[in-house]
């Protein structure tokens, strides 16, 4: 049934008189193709109760739409769109992508690479993402649940501040005091969805057109896109074992402006490395000679096995040189999209303006619970539980990996994070596209960087999200992939 009720608008104080304006949407569905020609019109009486108004004002617009044409009645059968009208074929958004002319709008693309809806498989190995299923699901939920449903928690439905939920900033600030030594209050943090989003904001205060990123010779992709997207140069510095070059860095500092350093310290994105704690007094020393941001993006902070982690950058004297981003989505689920940034007040001002434009806010119910989460120990007891588990699975992952593949690969044991940077000695045989698809397969999703294998004849491999059984079990599938990759 034709939704009339839906497409038929009537403004009683519009100077329009009624007859005419069910004129005028009736025509429009004619000519959009949405009502097709000899499609049978409802009768006055019916019209009329569905809209709402008298049967003679229903009269009125069908003698006004024959008379132009529109309509055509015939005696005991009905009125009827005109068989005479030329057809007019609905337009479908986006039934084809190449089409031109005058009608397409203009639209800027960004170039960069789409998320794709991941295929069927059975087990999926990422580039380390966190185990959802040892999250506290069910008493996050529980606690938002109640607190939605409180008299008190009402207010959370409503519009709040744009720097997120003052008590999760007020408990955030005393738990990274306690943890990570940063001498901060709640007014120099700002809740996120997720990291990606605060590297985002963060670029879109500190750049201008043509401005010098500098990122490591293996990188984030989206902190990449981000820089990229917004008007941003790249500048790649090597990594070693070591974390950054700092070396390389400070010869480009001689010859080149550079605004922002971005950098994951813990551990480096992709080669897990950590950054030394001598290059991290030295990278800052050369933020405040040449006077460039240091995006200091610390997304597994938590998750440290040998020993204890170093302080971040953050912690250090650096007169608001260092914008600081973690996230929970990291220590819970990534469907968990909270985030968040430290820095000055007056940097976290502008990125509240930012984040204004962008999203108004975040969730202040889930933000709150959070909160509730560092200040009844929930936090940590999770911490200290996953920290235990994702060690078992890195030890069983890295022994796996010697024991099927020493002779293809090496790699080092992380001392921490979530995943394996895997190199391959004599290059790989199958190229990424046809490993992927071969290891799918038989129901391993490897849902990694293509780049990284093709280019860089390399793979992170997350161990964190999977269990034992799947370790064992995708193991196996990748190497027989590699070994015995299928005939071409």
């Amino acid at each position: 049934m034709f939704p009339w009720k839906t497409v038929i608008r009537l403004d009683g104080s519009s100077g329009t008189p009624l007859y005419l304006q069910i004129t005028n949407a009736i025509v429009r569905e004619i000519t959009s193709g949405r009502l097709a020609k000899s499609t049978k019109m409802p009768g006055t009486r019916a019209m009329s109760d569905t809209l709402v108004v008298n049967r003679k004002t229903v009269v009125q617009a069908y003698d006004e739409l024959m008379a132009q044409g529109w309509l055509e009645s015939f005696p005991s059968r009905g009125t009827f769109v005109s068989g005479k009208l030329p057809i007019v074929k609905p337009h479908v958004l986006n039934a084809d992508e190449n089409t031109t002319g005058s009608e397409t709008l203009r639209i800027k693309s960004t170039g960069f690479a789409n998320y794709k809806v991941k295929p069927k498989h059975t087990i999926e190995i990422n580039s380390g993402t966190p185990d959802p299923r040892l999250a506290p699901i069910d008493w996050i939920y529980k606690e938002c649940r109640s607190l939605s449903g409180s008299s008190y928690g009402k207010h959370f439905l409503k519009y709040g501040d744009a720097r997120g939920d003052e008590k999760l900033r007020t408990s955030l600030s005393q738990y990274l005091s306690e943890t990570r030594g940063m001498n901060i209050s709640k007014d120099n943090i700002l809740i996120t969805r997720g990291s990606q989003m605060g590297i985002y904001m963060i670029l879109n205060v500190l750049l201008n057109e043509n401005d010098v990123v500098v990122v490591g010779h293996s990188s984030y992709d989206s902190a990449d896109w981000s820089i990229e997207h917004l008007g941003g140069k790249l500048k790649r510095i090597d990594v070693d074992e070591y974390g950054l070059d700092i070396g390389a860095l400070e010869n480009l500092l001689k010859t080149t402006k550079v605004s922002v350093v971005y950098i994951t310290p813990h551990h480096h994105y992709p080669t897990t490395v950590t950054l030394s704690a001598n290059r991290r007094i030295q990278l800052l020393e050369l933020a405040l000679k040449y006077n460039f941001a240091i995006i200091e993006d610390d997304y597994d902070y938590d998750f440290h096995y040998s020993s204890s982690p170093l302080l971040p950058l953050a912690s250090l004297n650096h007169h608001e040189h260092v914008i600081y981003i973690g996230s929970f989505s990291k220590i819970f689920a990534p469907a968990i999209r909270i985030g968040y940034v430290v820095s000055s007040r007056r940097i976290i001002d502008e990125l509240s303006k930012i984040r204004g434009i962008i999203d108004r806010q975040g969730d202040p119910v889930m933000e709150h619970v959070l909160a509730l989460a560092i200040e009844n120990g929930e936090l940590q007891r999770h911490l200290k539980k996953t920290l235990k588990i994702y060690l078992l699975r890195r030890n069983l992952i890295c022994r796996l990996l010697t024991e099927r593949l020493g002779d293809h690969i090496e790699f080092k044991v992380p001392e921490g994070g979530m995943a394996v940077w895997v190199k391959f000695r004599n290059g790989l045989k199958p190229d990424a596209r046809t490993l992927i698809d071969d290891c799918l397969k038989k129901g391993v999703y490897l849902n990694v960087n293509h780049d990284f294998i093709d280019n860089l004849n390399a793979m992170r491999l997350g161990f964190a999200s999977i269990n034992e059984e799947e370790i064992n079990a995708a193991i196996d599938i990748l190497a027989g992939a590699i070994i015995t990759p299928p005939a071409s």
